[in-house]
């Protein structure tokens, strides 16, 4: 769990001939490395040509050993071999990893207007030995044309206030001066020019607009600002359309990640007045990715729908504010209406301190609205490498993460594209090693993941069929750094498999594991998961949460049926989709010295080791089973309010029923790898030829049951009206439900209505599939 100095990965470094390209290139990049004292640059111009001249006639490979060897590094298994797991945790560097940072974070990069990014990413991955290929889509995407806010009096239409919509220099920050910066902006929101009364309603969830329709406020042909937080802008956005509301504000209220929380960039890491939150408001809930193109890849001859046709599109506009824009907006409420407080202590927001009463209006003067945008065919380009795996190529471990920001993107996504770009070099290095994985990695940068996940959605509608045959596993990483507090989301197949990975590694700055600081973090939050120790007692477990479906795992999960991963650090979302997520901020507040970056590279590493290496993989659907039954309680929680003092469990019958025989199954599987290991051992190294066959097919038998598991929880026809989401465990937010992944997403609307019979012709229908789930476990 130690780390090397810089030092052995500078020597490392500077054994490796395309070091001297990228030492170019870096000079070019960052002229301040131009300005170092002579005597410093001739030392180092000095060191390199005796490592040249020294080393330039011994093989690649050897040198890389010697450097291995020099540094004291047990790098050798007991056999001779490659570890691939000590020289992954030794040969990362923040030197690199912060070069990586600075590159990406240089400058403003939009989808479908990055592609030098693009051949950079490209050349990066082949420098290193990577195969690697440009794959490119043509989604139908918006831009920016004009915007506007403004309160106007009813009558006269006098201006009384207008929103400035811009976000303000910060000296000595280049990422706030950048040119292609972008105004406020929603991807894929509705063209429009609205006029209309200004209501209040909190975050926007469907159980805030309910209870505006309690106290008699309707959103009918209003303008409804919403604060940020609790669901996906899209969310809110389709549940004030379908009040009918004529358009929508969201602004980022200094109670979630403003000077409430601390001092603002650039005195402190929170949101200053003037930041502005850009987002996506494409409708998860229908499908992710091009609007035009539903289900299948967006290529340049595709068949496209209407925009009309188009069921993830809002139909009315909407744009981000500052909450230095939306103050205004709130004081012009006040008096109208009903007391936010009276509503709910939660209603009220962070601007009391600066003299705003939280009403919820309709206000007497009203809000025109502005929103002019261009739609239009853009091509957007995925960088797509692999390294082919040795022994069972045809499986494949994908990684990914989406290189598109809306701004310099410092967090999200610049943190995630830098590491993945250090784990190429990574893995790069221990092909020179002689190392080859067991199965085939593929290394993706998607383009277009802000326009709402359209790089990975298309990727994975196109090789579909490839990647229900062969693929094991997605792991994610979008914003590897905003904070420091380390999380994860996933299939609960891969709980254990985290667990074991976060055990190896160590917390930056402290003297305990990342699974430990985690564990901490869930048992202050109350969030822990408790588990049964061997005496009885509950032991906890740090929280994994449901894996995300507005990321770029869904199309995996939620389309493809395979496993996922989104995992990093978070903590400090004070400057998320806004001109502050740059550079700067990144280094003066949330990881000066790039450990975190480089934590984040050692999981994601390990992690993908374990899935592309081990002989028997760490799947567990014993895992799937308990959670099962948890997600099971819920339900009924949820179904009390409908079936009253009835005994609810019994009217849950089967899906109690599929969950026990899913457990006795994956209690099966396992009994069965515990069978292959104490009788042939799980690499199968043995002389007797027949012997050797028999513990390949069970290993690949077991493989094959715990690695597909996922892909039996899908129903072929989709989730109801939602065919492009076809997993029937978890299913996106809706508008009519609480904020976050669904449990049984079939199950939603008859809850909703209390609709018994239609519930519990469903619940069948639901067992049903687990039941298959369950049997497809049993067959070796």
């Amino acid at each position: 769990m130690g780390k090397p100095s810089d030092e052995n990965n500078l020597l490392l470094l500077s054994s490796d001939p395309q070091r001297l390209e990228l030492d170019k290139d870096e000079r070019l990049h960052n002229p301040a490395a131009t300005n170092q004292p002579m005597t410093a640059v001739l030392l180092s111009v000095a060191a390199l040509v005796f490592i040249l001249v020294t080393y330039a006639w011994l093989p690649l490979t050897i040198r890389t050993e010697e450097v291995f060897a020099g540094a004291g590094t047990e790098w050798r298994t007991n056999n001779g071999g490659v570890d691939p797991s000590r020289v992954l945790q030794n040969i990362l560097s923040t030197k690199r990893l912060r070069y990586n940072l600075e590159y990406y974070a240089s400058g403003t990069h939009v989808a479908g207007a990055n592609r030098a990014q693009t051949e950079y990413t490209r050349d990066y991955f082949e420098q290193h030995g990577i195969e690697t290929e440009i794959v490119e889509y043509y989604p139908w995407i918006n831009s920016p044309l004009g915007q506007r806010v403004a309160l106007l009096n009813k009558s006269t239409k006098a201006v009384m206030y207008e929103a400035g919509l811009a976000e303000d220099l910060i000296p000595g920050d280049n990422a706030s001066e950048d040119p292609n910066n972008l105004p406020a902006f929603h991807s894929h929101s509705a063209h429009g020019n609205v006029t209309g009364q200004l209501v209040y309603a909190n975050y926007g969830t469907a159980e805030d607009i309910g209870a505006l329709e309690k106290v008699g406020v309707s959103l009918l042909d209003k303008i409804v600002l919403v604060r940020h937080g609790r669901t996906h802008s899209s969310t809110k956005l389709l549940a004030a359309e379908l009040a009918g509301a004529r358009g929508m504000l969201m602004y980022s209220d200094p109670a979630e990640d403003g000077y409430v929380r601390g001092g603002v960039y650039p005195e402190g890491p929170w949101r200053p007045e003037s930041s502005i939150q850009r987002d996506s408001v494409l409708r998860f809930s229908a499908y992710p990715g091009d609007p035009l193109t539903p289900g299948y890849a967006s290529t340049r001859d595709a068949q496209r729908l209407l925009p009309a046709e188009a069921t993830n599109l809002n139909r009315i506009p909407s744009l981000p504010l500052s909450y230095r824009d939306a103050q205004p907006l709130l004081e012009a409420l006040q008096g109208h209406g009903i007391s936010a407080a009276g509503i709910g202590r939660d209603w009220v927001g962070g601007l009391t301190s600066r003299g705003v009463r939280y009403w919820t209006g309709p206000s007497t003067l009203v809000v025109n609205l502005v929103n002019s945008v261009e739609y239009k065919i853009v091509p957007v380009q995925n960088v797509i490498g692999r390294i082919r795996g040795q022994e069972s190529p045809e499986q494949v471990v994908v990684i990914g993460n989406h290189r598109d920001a809306w701004s310099a993107g410092a967090s999200d996504s610049s943190s995630g594209s830098a590491v993945l770009l250090e784990l190429v070099r990574a893995f790069g290095e221990l092909q020179k090693l002689g190392w080859r994985p067991r199965r085939t990695i593929v290394f993706a940068s998607w383009d277009a993941g802000e326009y709402g996940r359209v790089g990975s959605t298309e990727w994975v509608e196109e090789n579909i069929d490839w990647l229900r045959s062969d693929a094991i596993a997605y792991v994610n990483v979008g914003a590897a750094v905003s904070g420091s507090t380390f999380g994860a989301a996933a299939s609960p197949a891969m709980k254990e498999l985290l667990y074991s990975v976060a055990r190896q590694v160590r917390q930056p700055h402290s003297n305990f594991t990342v699974y430990e600081a985690w564990l901490r973090h869930s048992s202050d939050g109350a969030s822990a998961s408790p588990r049964f120790s061997r005496a009885g007692g509950r032991m906890p477990e740090p929280t994994v949460y449901l894996p995300k479906l507005a990321g770029d795992s869904v199309a995996f999960l939620a389309h493809a049926g395979i496993s996922v991963v989104d995992l990093g650090f978070t903590g400090n979302a004070g400057a998320h989709h806004s001109n502050f997520d740059s550079l700067k901020r990144m280094l003066s507040y949330i990881d000066p010295d790039m450990q975190l970056h480089r934590t984040t590279a050692e999981l994601w590493g390990l992690l993908t080791l374990r899935l592309a290496d081990d002989s028997i993989l760490g799947h567990c659907p014993r895992c799937y089973a308990k959670d099962l039954k948890r997600y099971i309680g819920q339900l009924e929680k949820q179904l009390t309010p409908c079936w009253g003092n009835t005994i609810v469990s019994k009217k849950l019958r089967h899906l109690r029923a599929a969950q026990r025989q899913l457990l006795i199954s994956a209690r099966i599987v396992e009994y069965d790898i515990k069978h292959l290991r104490s009788v042939y051992g799980e690499d199968c190294q043995m002389v007797g030829r027949r012997r050797r066959a028999r513990c390949l097919a069970l290993r690949a038998s077991a493989n094959d049951r715990v690695s597909h598991l996922e892909q039996h929880f899908l129903d072929p026809a989709g989730i109801s009206h939602q065919r492009w989401h076809k997993h029937v465990l978890f299913g996106p937010e809706s508008s009519a439900r609480a904020p976050g992944t669904l449990l049984f997403p079939m199950l939603a609307d008859p809850l909703d209505s209390c609709n018994i019979s239609r519930l519990q012709q469903l619940e069948k229908s639901v067992a049903d599939i687990l039941f298959e789930a369950a049997w497809f476990l049993r067959e070796v």
